[in-house]
Protein backbone atom coordinates (compact mmCIF):
# COMPACT_ATOMS: atom_id res chain seq x y z
CA UNK A 1 0.00 0.00 0.00
CA UNK A 2 2.92 2.33 0.73
CA UNK A 3 4.12 2.02 -2.89
CA UNK A 4 0.69 3.00 -4.21
CA UNK A 5 0.68 6.10 -2.02
CA UNK A 6 4.20 7.06 -3.13
CA UNK A 7 3.31 6.70 -6.81
CA UNK A 8 0.07 8.65 -6.33
CA UNK A 9 1.99 11.41 -4.56
CA UNK A 10 4.63 11.53 -7.32
CA UNK A 11 1.89 11.70 -9.96
CA UNK A 12 0.09 14.53 -8.17
CA UNK A 13 3.35 16.40 -7.61
CA UNK A 14 4.40 16.25 -11.27
CA UNK A 15 0.85 17.17 -12.38
CA UNK A 16 0.85 20.27 -10.15
CA UNK A 17 4.32 21.27 -11.36
CA UNK A 18 3.28 21.10 -15.00
CA UNK A 19 0.15 23.12 -14.28
CA UNK A 20 2.31 25.79 -12.64
CA UNK A 21 4.86 25.80 -15.47
CA UNK A 22 2.19 26.60 -18.03
CA UNK A 23 1.27 25.45 -21.50
CA UNK A 24 4.27 26.91 -23.29
CA UNK A 25 6.66 24.60 -21.49
CA UNK A 26 4.61 21.61 -22.55
CA UNK A 27 4.04 22.48 -26.19
CA UNK A 28 7.26 24.24 -27.11
CA UNK A 29 9.87 22.16 -25.34
CA UNK A 30 13.36 22.68 -26.66
CA UNK A 31 15.39 19.48 -26.89
CA UNK A 32 17.43 20.50 -23.84
CA UNK A 33 14.29 21.14 -21.77
CA UNK A 34 12.84 17.78 -22.80
CA UNK A 35 15.98 15.93 -21.76
CA UNK A 36 16.07 17.88 -18.50
CA UNK A 37 12.47 16.98 -17.71
CA UNK A 38 13.22 13.33 -18.41
CA UNK A 39 15.41 13.40 -15.29
CA UNK A 40 12.29 13.59 -13.10
CA UNK A 41 11.49 9.86 -13.31
CA UNK A 42 15.07 9.09 -12.33
CA UNK A 43 14.75 11.32 -9.29
CA UNK A 44 11.59 9.58 -8.13
CA UNK A 45 12.60 6.02 -9.02
CA UNK A 46 14.74 5.46 -5.91
CA UNK A 47 12.04 6.86 -3.64
CA UNK A 48 9.31 4.80 -5.29
CA UNK A 49 11.24 1.54 -5.09
CA UNK A 50 12.28 2.25 -1.48
CA UNK A 51 16.00 2.27 -2.19
CA UNK A 52 15.85 5.70 -0.59
CA UNK A 53 13.02 5.89 1.92
CA UNK A 54 12.83 9.67 1.76
CA UNK A 55 10.51 10.90 -0.96
CA UNK A 56 11.40 14.37 0.28
CA UNK A 57 14.75 14.22 -1.55
CA UNK A 58 12.98 13.39 -4.80
CA UNK A 59 10.52 16.26 -4.33
CA UNK A 60 13.33 18.72 -3.59
CA UNK A 61 15.34 17.56 -6.62
CA UNK A 62 12.35 17.67 -8.99
CA UNK A 63 11.22 21.04 -7.65
CA UNK A 64 14.71 22.46 -8.16
CA UNK A 65 14.83 21.13 -11.72
CA UNK A 66 11.37 22.45 -12.62
CA UNK A 67 12.14 25.78 -10.99
CA UNK A 68 15.28 26.08 -13.13
CA UNK A 69 13.25 25.32 -16.28
CA UNK A 70 10.69 27.96 -15.26
CA UNK A 71 13.32 30.59 -14.41
CA UNK A 72 15.16 29.99 -17.68
CA UNK A 73 11.88 30.39 -19.56
CA UNK A 74 11.05 33.63 -17.74
CA UNK A 75 14.54 35.04 -18.27
CA UNK A 76 14.42 34.29 -21.99
CA UNK A 77 10.93 35.80 -22.24
CA UNK A 78 11.96 39.03 -20.52
CA UNK A 79 15.50 39.51 -21.87
CA UNK A 80 16.40 39.66 -25.53
CA UNK A 81 20.07 39.35 -24.60
CA UNK A 82 19.42 36.15 -22.61
CA UNK A 83 17.35 34.76 -25.48
CA UNK A 84 20.30 35.19 -27.84
CA UNK A 85 22.50 33.19 -25.48
CA UNK A 86 20.04 30.47 -24.43
CA UNK A 87 17.84 29.83 -27.46
CA UNK A 88 19.18 28.13 -30.58
CA UNK A 89 18.75 29.94 -33.87
CA UNK A 90 17.40 28.66 -37.15
CA UNK A 91 19.99 27.54 -39.71
CA UNK A 92 19.61 28.42 -43.38
CA UNK A 93 19.86 25.25 -45.48
CA UNK A 94 18.70 26.63 -48.83
CA UNK A 95 18.92 30.21 -50.03
CA UNK A 96 17.22 31.23 -53.28
CA UNK A 97 17.28 27.74 -54.76
CA UNK A 98 20.83 26.80 -53.75
CA UNK A 99 21.94 24.47 -51.00
CA UNK A 100 24.31 25.90 -48.41
CA UNK A 101 26.54 22.85 -48.17
CA UNK A 102 28.45 24.12 -45.14
CA UNK A 103 25.22 24.38 -43.12
CA UNK A 104 23.95 21.01 -44.33
CA UNK A 105 27.20 19.40 -43.20
CA UNK A 106 27.26 21.28 -39.91
CA UNK A 107 23.70 20.21 -39.03
CA UNK A 108 24.07 16.73 -40.56
CA UNK A 109 21.05 17.23 -42.81
CA UNK A 110 20.94 15.43 -46.13
CA UNK A 111 19.53 17.01 -49.28
CA UNK A 112 16.94 14.21 -49.25
CA UNK A 113 15.55 15.53 -45.96
CA UNK A 114 15.26 19.01 -47.47
CA UNK A 115 13.51 17.61 -50.54
CA UNK A 116 11.09 15.70 -48.28
CA UNK A 117 10.23 18.94 -46.46
CA UNK A 118 9.83 20.74 -49.80
CA UNK A 119 7.46 18.12 -51.15
CA UNK A 120 5.44 18.14 -47.91
CA UNK A 121 4.80 21.86 -48.48
CA UNK A 122 3.93 21.41 -52.16
CA UNK A 123 7.21 22.71 -53.61
CA UNK A 124 8.51 20.50 -56.41
CA UNK A 125 11.86 21.97 -57.44
CA UNK A 126 14.78 23.48 -55.58
CA UNK A 127 14.64 26.65 -57.67
CA UNK A 128 11.16 27.26 -56.23
CA UNK A 129 12.60 27.60 -52.71
CA UNK A 130 13.46 31.05 -51.41
CA UNK A 131 14.56 29.73 -47.99
CA UNK A 132 14.71 26.37 -46.25
CA UNK A 133 15.44 26.73 -42.55
CA UNK A 134 16.27 24.16 -39.94
CA UNK A 135 14.18 25.39 -37.00
CA UNK A 136 15.38 25.07 -33.39
CA UNK A 137 12.75 22.33 -32.87
CA UNK A 138 14.40 20.21 -35.60
CA UNK A 139 11.78 20.78 -38.29
CA UNK A 140 12.65 22.10 -41.72
CA UNK A 141 10.58 25.13 -42.74
CA UNK A 142 10.33 25.81 -46.46
CA UNK A 143 9.50 29.30 -47.72
CA UNK A 144 8.68 29.15 -51.43
CA UNK A 145 9.82 31.71 -53.96
CA UNK A 146 6.68 33.65 -54.80
CA UNK A 147 6.64 34.69 -58.42
CA UNK A 148 3.80 36.21 -60.37
CA UNK A 149 2.14 33.40 -62.24
CA UNK A 150 1.60 34.03 -65.98
CA UNK A 151 -2.18 33.60 -65.62
CA UNK A 152 -2.32 36.22 -62.86
CA UNK A 153 -0.11 38.62 -64.82
CA UNK A 154 -2.36 38.36 -67.88
CA UNK A 155 -5.48 38.94 -65.72
CA UNK A 156 -3.90 42.06 -64.25
CA UNK A 157 -3.00 43.38 -67.72
CA UNK A 158 -6.53 42.78 -69.04
CA UNK A 159 -8.20 44.64 -66.17
CA UNK A 160 -5.88 47.66 -66.54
Amino acid sequence: MDTVLRVAFAYAFVWVCFRVLGKRELTELAPFELVTLLFIPQMFSRALTRQDYSITNAVIAATTLLLLVFLTSMTVYRSRRAAKVVLPRATILVERGHFIERHLDQERISPTEVFDAMHATGVERLDQVRWALLQPNGRIAVIPEWRVLPSLASDANQSA
